[in-house]
């Protein structure tokens, strides 16, 4: 069997992942799978590990975390690629405090550590599709891939909210980061373009998913596949804070696709603009606080992913 190489944010889940390192090791001993595991320690570390496990010659690089990690290591593979000419599928143990990702895809289940593992051992992969993304601000640019959504405006502002709360653990981060992002948010015009579709007006966010749920459990695009080679949109017109707080519960049952305030929309590219800037993050990880203009496509069958 071929060793794989896995990535550990030991920090995922609020510490649950490097708490149950030792745990993850043993039964992977006990299946007969070849591994090493090296811990990612900093901010953006898994990108790096991964180029280094690509150039060792791994031909599977799995994610212990949350959808963070994941979204680390993704871009760590699709740029492991582009560096090396060798490519290598994404293994995922889903160890983190959302794991929004991995609840659309059958047999996966949060924390199940004897389901991912039987997984790696199977090897068994499925192309998925990735997104890609190009952002623009006053840093310059930055291109980000993403392989469960993308956030532009209050949705992003609620993962910029998050980096700043310590010493809180579970959904209670979601919901704290929430209040704060509907205090701290002031929402813009926004220039929303996806194929021969146009826009334009004052709105709350722009969400574009991949997959289906994001933020800690809003079902932002209930629809939408991860291997159909597009990716689905949803906007939301600016909203009074009465607004918000009535229609969060639809956001989060998926049940908000017909309101008179939402347009949904599915797409190959999407292009979003606006002048005075806006938070834009992949998988929940931010990228820009200011962003002026946001590009992204769909990257079909991009990624072979270990189910």
């Amino acid at each position: 069997m071929t060793k794989i190489g896995i990535i550990l944010n030991p920090w995922a889940g609020r510490g649950m992942a490097g708490q149950r390192r030792a745990e993850l090791e043993t039964l992977l001993r006990d299946v007969g799978v070849a591994f090493d595991i090296i811990e990612t320690h900093a901010r953006g570390g898994a990108i790096e590990l991964t180029y280094q496990a690509i150039a060792r010659g791994y031909t599977c690089v799995v994610a212990v975390g949350g959808d963070g990690t994941i979204n680390e290591v993704v871009n760590g593979l699709m740029g492991g690629q582009e560096r090396f000419g060798q490519s290598a599928s994404l293994g995922i143990v889903p160890l983190g405090t959302g794991s929004d990702f991995v609840k659309v895809l059958d047999g996966f289940q949060p924390n199940d550590l004897s389901s991912a593992v039987r997984r790696l051992a199977g090897g068994r992969t499925r192309p998925v599709d990735l997104g890609r993304v190009m952002v623009e601000s006053p840093l310059g640019q930055e291109q980000r891939y993403f392989i469960n959504g993308l956030g532009m405006g209050m949705d992003a502002q609620v993962a910029v909210e998050s980096l700043k709360l310590t010493g809180i653990k579970g959904f209670a981060v979601y919901l704290m980061a929430i209040i704060r992002a509907m205090a701290n948010y002031k929402a813009h015009v926004m220039s929303v373009r996806y194929d021969d579709y146009e826009v334009r007006r004052r709105l709350l966010f722009a969400s574009v998913g991949n997959g289906r749920c994001q933020g800690g459990g809003f079902w932002m695009t209930p629809e939408a596949q991860i291997d159909d080679g597009l990716l689905d949109l949803c906007i939301v017109n600016k909203l009074r804070l009465d607004q918000i707080i009535r229609y969060l519960p639809k956001l989060m049952e998926g049940s908000h696709t017909t309101l008179r305030v939402v347009t949904m929309g599915r797409a190959r590219q999407i292009e979003v603009t606006c002048p005075q800037g806006i938070p834009v993050a992949t998988d929940g990880e931010v990228v820009a606080t200011a962003a002026t203009r946001v590009q992204a496509e769909v990257c079909p069958g991009a990624l072979r992913l270990v189910v």
